[in-house]
């Protein structure tokens, strides 16, 4: 614990990040930063890389919160086929091709 410390001290005062910058920086929290259609092709080849098959969008680093991406890449995403554009039923269940309870699946 004492070495991971040390390290994000230094990466810390050699950066001058705020200890929030800092946890990002040293976590290998990835960032998608640039224009709408930059952020849609840097996701949709790490969908076709197989590299993700999924995304955790945080809002609270992001001022307007998510509604500029949602508005302007989510389409984008659409549009490449990597993100659905509806949904197969009115649950999570549906969405996976998982039976209700009760019935036989």
């Amino acid at each position: 614990m004492r070495r991971v410390a040390a390290e994000w001290r230094a990466l810390s005062e050699e950066k001058g990040l705020s200890i929030r910058q800092t946890v990002i920086e040293a976590t290998g929290r990835q960032s998608c930063i640039g224009t709408p259609e930059a952020a849609a092709a840097e996701t949709a080849e790490s969908v076709a890389a197989d590299a993700a098959d999924g995304f955790i969008l945080v809002p609270h680093p992001t001022p307007g919160g998510l509604g500029e991406f949602v508005e302007r890449v989510v389409p984008l995403l659409q549009e490449r086929g990597v993100s659905r554009t509806a949904y197969t039923g009115p649950t999570l269940r549906d969405h996976l091709g998982l039976p209700h309870p009760g019935e036989r699946g």
